[in-house]
């Protein structure tokens, strides 16, 4: 799963295809050397989110392609999250986050974890548990 990972490169189709309802599609190019394919639907399927090797496939919905093409275009670096643990899933394309923020608040326990910061940080640390 990428997490946080630097886009590299990226590339974009805007289609039309009797196979799918994609109209869009933004391929990235990973610092870790995975990959990255962003479809754009009207529909989002069931599931989502999935990841074969070090390459991932995202489904947003047709909405949210200006969004991220124009932080691909203005953002530099640019980042990819992928994370599909604990119950929760999120996939992200963004800029560079804070991850030295948080954590539990004083005498209000743990911290929310459905933050993409809270699940980064969260995700690597069990990752470290489990090596």
């Amino acid at each position: 799963m990428p997490i946080a990972d630097k886009i590299t490169k990226f590339s974009v189709a805007v289609l039309h295809s009797n196979l799918h309802d994609i109209t869009r599609q933004v391929r990235l190019t990973l610092e870790s050397g995975g990959t990255a394919s962003i479809s754009f639907v009207e529909t989002l399927p069931d599931p989502w989110l999935q990841f074969f090797g070090n390459a991932t496939s995202l489904f947003l919905t047709a909405d949210q392609f200006r969004d991220v093409y124009h932080l691909l275009q203005t953002e530099s670096p640019a980042y990819f999250t992928a994370l599909d643990l604990f119950g929760f899933s999120v996939g992200s394309v963004h800029t560079e986050l804070d991850l030295s923020v948080g954590g539990e608040v004083p005498g209000e326990g743990a911290e929310d974890p459905v933050g993409l910061p809270a699940m980064i940080r969260r995700a690597r640390r069990e990752g470290k548990n489990h090596k």
